[in-house]
């Protein structure tokens, strides 16, 4: 079992809501915080919001199906563990599941006390493997530029700039949308709401493809605001 105090953060994507719910609720009896999703769109929504470690994910998916989902998320995500869960059993989808970037593959029905020591077994040799950040994250205010791990340098417009420093002023601490708007100089309405989420949608898509090989931990805490916390921060 996995130490309580630091549990094993894992995103079980199944769109068969008997199975995930079973998933959902008895992996937790063997240390893992577990959190459950029917499709690779409510799974990005999912990833974007909190950090996880390992996802499990099912072949067939409504929209993107499991194997599509997969080998996005190797390329995206690469220190992030994949595990196929599937009823399809042949030789030749375990080894295209492999191809597309799962750690591991399971044939349904599954072992819970089994499926619990593999996902445990898999997160201690991605700890291990995964190596470490030259630096964190960094808002070169001077310049408006935001600085990845590796060095990469990120061009900010305004907006963006004024996002981030709000957030990286104490990182780790949800930052309300109202302060957020606040330091934007925004007219208050309702309408503002969503144009900070496509403001942040923007900066995430900007990251995302100029430093592919690090996770953007810009948290969106919904119906409150955003946080700017990586995958070793704490939880509130």
């Amino acid at each position: 079992m996995t130490d309580p105090s630091t549990p094993i953060q894992v995103a079980v994507c199944e769109d068969n809501d008997a199975l995930r719910d079973i998933l959902v609720s008895v992996l937790p009896r063997f240390g893992l915080r577990v959190f459950g999703v029917g499709s690779s769109e409510a799974l990005d929504r999912l990833l974007q919001e909190r950090p996880v470690d390992i996802v499990v994910l099912d072949i067939g998916l409504p929209g993107e199906d499991g194997l599509s989902a997969a080998a996005r998320l190797r390329r995206e995500r690469p220190h992030l563990g994949i595990v196929m869960l599937t009823a399809r059993a042949l030789l030749d989808d375990r080894i295209r599941g492999m191809q597309q970037g799962a750690d591991l593959y399971f044939v349904k029905p599954v072992d819970m006390a089994e499926l619990a020591a593999a996902l445990t077994s898999l997160h201690r040799r991605l700890a291990q493997a995964k190596p470490p950040l030259r630096q964190p994250w960094k808002l070169l205010r001077g310049r408006g530029v935001l600085e990845a791990p590796d060095g990469t340098a990120i061009d900010l417009t305004e907006n963006e700039r004024l996002i981030l420093a709000c957030l990286l002023a104490d990182p780790g601490t949800s930052v309300d949308r109202e302060e957020l708007i606040r330091a934007l100089h925004w007219e208050g309405s309702e309408k503002v709401y969503m144009r900070l989420a496509s403001a942040v949608s923007r900066l995430r898509a900007k990251v995302a493809g100029a430093a592919p090989e690090h996770a953007f931990p810009l948290r969106t805490l919904h119906g409150t605001g955003y946080a700017f916390r990586s995958d070793e921060d704490p939880q509130p």
